[in-house]
C-alpha cells in the first residue's frame, strides 16, 4: 500500500484505490468485451485483453481482501446496448463477486448504457451521478461538477491518465499512471488510471488543460499533481510532481 493522504492508499501494485475507513478498494475503467465490441466493427484484437482486465481485479481483491468493491464507471465497452461480447465479461465479473459476498457499487459511466438490466439481477446499485461516502466524492469524471460541490477528497476515472518519459537515447515511455493533488479550499483530487490495458488515454505532461477530456479537469491546474506511475500488477513509483518532470 502507498499512503497517498489520510484514509487514501494506492493498492500497490494494483490499478486500484483503497479506502481505509471503508475497507474499500475502487477501480476504474474496465471495458469489458472491448475486443469483442471491435470485432463486430471489424478492428481485431487479442482475445486475452478482457480476460487481463479480469485477471486484474480478481488479483487487486485476492491480494487486498476488502469488504466493498466500487467501480467508477466505464465497466463495458459499447455505448449501446449490451453486445454478446460484454454479457460474457460482465457476468464472469459479477458472478466472482457474488461468490466473494462483496458489496459492490457501481458509478455510471459515459459507456455504461444499460448496464443496470444486468446490475439488477445481481442486486448491485448503479450510481447515476456519483456515490459520496462520508468525505469521498466517487465519480466517473465524465460530466461536469463545481468545485464546490465536492467533498475533501474526489476519486475520478474517465481520463485514462499516463505520463511520458523520455529516456537518455531519446526515446520515449508511456506510462499509465494516478495523479493526486490539491484542489483548493482544502479539498484533494485523486484520478485513477484503466484497468483495461487498451486504454492508455491522456498524455497529462504533453498536454493542455484544453485537451483533457473530463470538464472538471479542464477547470484545475494539475502541473501541481504528483503521479504515480504503474506497471499493472507489479509496480507503483511516485514521480516528481508534474511540472518537475524534465522538459520533453
Amino acid at each position: 500500500m502507498i499512503r497517498v493522504y489520510r484514509g487514501l492508499h494506492i493498492a500497490d501494485p494494483w490499478p486500484a484505490a483503497y479506502l481505509e475507513e471503508y475497507d474499500a478498494l475502487v477501480m476504474a475503467d474496465l471495458h469489458l468485451g472491448i475486443e469483442g465490441v471491435l470485432a463486430e466493427e471489424g478492428v481485431y484484437l487479442p482475445r486475452r485483453v478482457s480476460k487481463a482486465t479480469l485477471d486484474l481485479v480478481i488479483g487487486a481483491i485476492e491480494d487486498i481482501r476488502p469488504r466493498r468493491v466500487i467501480f467508477l464507471g466505464d465497466v463495458k465497452h459499447s455505448f449501446s446496448l449490451l453486445r454478446t461480447a460484454e454479457w460474457v465479461e460482465l457476468k464472469n465479473l459479477f458472478n466472482y463477486l457474488s461468490e466473494r459476498r462483496l458489496e459492490v457499487d457501481v458509478v455510471r459511466g459515459n459507456h455504461d448504457n444499460y448496464l443496470g438490466v444486468l446490475l439488477s439481477r445481481y442486486g448491485i446499485p448503479l450510481h447515476e451521478d456519483a456515490l459520496v461516502i462520508g468525505p469521498y466524492t466517487l465519480a466517473h469524471g465524465h460530466k461536469d461538477y463545481s468545485l464546490e460541490r465536492l467533498t475533501e477528497v474526489t476519486l475520478l476515472g474517465h481520463e485514462h491518465p499516463s505520463v511520458a518519459i523520455r529516456d537518455d537515447a531519446g526515446i520515449y515511455h508511456k506510462f499509465k499512471a494516478f495523479l493526486f493533488g490539491e484542489i483548493g479550499g482544502g479539498k484533494h483530487l485523486m484520478i485513477l488510471p484503466p484497468v483495461c490495458e487498451l486504454a492508455p488515454g491522456s498524455t497529462i505532461n504533453l498536454m493542455s488543460r484544453e485537451e483533457l477530456l473530463s470538464p472538471l479537469l479542464k477547470k484545475i491546474d494539475l502541473s501541481h499533481f504528483t503521479p504515480y506511475l504503474i506497471v499493472p500488477g507489479r509496480a507503483v513509483e511516485r514521480f516528481p510532481r508534474l511540472y518537475e518532470l524534465p522538459a520533453l
